[in-house]
């Protein structure tokens, strides 16, 4: 009798077994699955190694039973995503069954050592569970926090972010990187970045309905508002570093990763000082009005323009704008730009490096809009791959008094016929009434050190040398060189022979 008993519970298991065996099952693309959460975030910022763990369901919403060819983690990331699924331990299970109307747990497991290198354990770690039926491939998208850093925002990407410090001065983390995953807006208080901090942006298409339209735009920005300003206040020796959260060697100088700053109407006092800006859209976008002081920095690496003005006051020192996939800087509806000892290379790129206009068109071209456009630009370099990289626009072709009124001196631009016969012949003499003891970049000309390396310090045959004149408000080049006091070279940097 006692084996008898014995015998029942493994009959019944065997039974149980034969029937799964036997059940037609749905299969391939006719499968339906559904998810409670299309993004599994873990949201735990380790400061040592850790692993954290986060559950979904997984939903068969046919009434027949399904089963899913494979569930695998896509490995798109240095960061260990395991699962475990109806007894499946991932990274890899097969043959996983719902029944009809029926669901599973997936538990979702994510081990980070923020001490690994970014390459293996990136700020955001992103990655995919993937849910394979015949050709047809779903996903559940998982995201942890891969290093110790200031997150902003959390994970909330596409969503914008608001400071706020009624008046007064907020400074972000100078021991911890701060990443932006989202944007952020800056009202009624000034942001500092002070020596070393790191800013760096996470960035994508994404959508919202608060922008308007068909709600999509790209995230990763920082947008100051009439009231807001945005500091950056590095040093020669501690910079301040913005750009894309990638920091992997072959991202250094990888375009367009995220939106850039966003100088809203009205916004002033925004200073960037020893300050780096890389890997953006638009390096600085200005909207009316608003203001900016840039002082021995670099924006480079940008998917558009460095600079974006439209009606806006730039005040430039001591820069270098180069490897910026559009016009490097470009004006629109007038403005006012001041340039001394700057460095503008536009290589590699069919856009110009300079573009100064007074006015503004609707599409038809039919009603357009005009301000002052007013340039002082001395000691600098303005060059790049093109015929000109000067473009001046002047909606009265010079019937209006100081509607365009433009100067540079003392240095090395590019232009060529087309340019000085542009707009019937009103800058033919642009080498006598604009620019004042100016040479013209010719390609044969040596310039830079190495243009293809991005080293645009001066060439010992530069023509740039000894071409400026001494300005003692700027003794020193963009490394803390003394200039020449007699004969400064053009240009940010000053050209030393040892």
């Amino acid at each position: 009798m006692k084996l008898f008993y014995l015998f029942v519970p493994v009959l019944l298991l065997l039974t149980v077994v034969a029937c799964d065996v036997d059940t037609d099952f749905v299969t391939g693309d006719a499968v339906q699955l559904g998810f409670s959460q299309d993004t599994l975030t873990f949201d735990t910022v380790f400061t040592a190694r850790g692993s954290a763990t986060r559950t979904f369901k997984v939903y068969n919403q046919g009434d027949e039973p399904i089963m899913i060819d494979r569930i695998s983690v896509a490995g798109e990331t240095g960061v260990n995503y395991t699962f475990n699924v109806d007894g499946f331990q991932g990274p890899e299970a097969r043959d996983v069954i719902i029944w009809g109307g029926d669901s599973i747990f997936v538990f979702v497991e994510v081990e980070v050592d923020p001490t690994d290198p970014e390459n293996i354990s990136p700020f955001i770690a992103e990655d995919r569970l993937l849910f394979e039926t015949g050709s047809v491939q779903e996903e559940v998208v998982l995201l942890a926090f891969g290093q110790n850093a200031n997150y902003v925002n959390g994970f909330n990407r596409g969503e914008f972010f608001r400071i706020t410090c009624d008046n007064g001065v907020v400074a972000l983390p100078q021991d911890l990187p701060t990443v932006i995953y989202g944007s952020m807006f800056i009202d009624s208080c000034i942001v500092q970045a002070l020596p070393g901090t790191r800013i760096y942006f996470h960035g994508g298409v994404q959508r919202n309905d608060q922008v308007g339209g068909n709600g999509f735009f790209n995230d990763g920005f920082i947008f100051t508002q009439p009231n807001g300003s945005l500091q950056l206040l590095g040093t020669l020796e501690n910079p301040v570093i913005v750009r894309t959260d990638r920091l992997e060697d072959n991202f250094l100088d990888d375009p367009a990763k995220y939106r850039g700053l966003i100088l809203g109407p009205g916004s002033k006092d925004n200073r960037l000082e020893h300050a780096q800006l890389l890997n953006a859209i638009v390096g600085i976008t200005l909207d009316s009005l608003a203001e900016v002081t840039i002082e021995n920095s670099t924006i480079a690496y940008s998917g558009g323009p460095a600079i974006s003005a439209y009606q806006s006051r730039v005040t430039v020192d001591n820069s270098v704008f180069h490897s910026n996939f559009g016009n490097a800087i470009q004006f629109v509806k007038g403005g006012t730009l001041n340039m001394r000892h700057t460095t503008v290379a536009n290589y590699g790129v069919d856009a110009s490096a300079l573009v100064l206009t007074n006015f503004t068109c609707d599409d038809s071209g039919n009603n357009c809009l005009a301000a002052n456009m007013t340039a002082n630009i001395s000691n600098s370099i303005i060059g790049g791959s093109r015929g000109s990289e000067l473009i001046f626009l002047d909606i009265f072709e010079g019937n209006e008094l100081d509607a365009f009124d433009v100067g540079i001196r003392n240095s090395v631009v590019r232009t060529d016929q087309g340019f000085l016969d542009s707009q019937s012949g009103l800058f033919a003499d642009f080498y006598t009434n604009t620019c004042d003891n100016c040479l013209n970049l010719e390609f044969s000309d040596p310039i830079f050190i190495d243009i293809s390396d991005d080293d645009y310090q001066l060439d010992s045959l530069s023509i740039a040398r000894d071409l400026g004149v001494f300005n003692p408000a700027l003794p020193l080049d963009i490394l803390g060189v003394e200039r020449d006091a007699d004969s400064p070279d053009a240009g940010a940097f000053e050209r030393v022979d040892l």
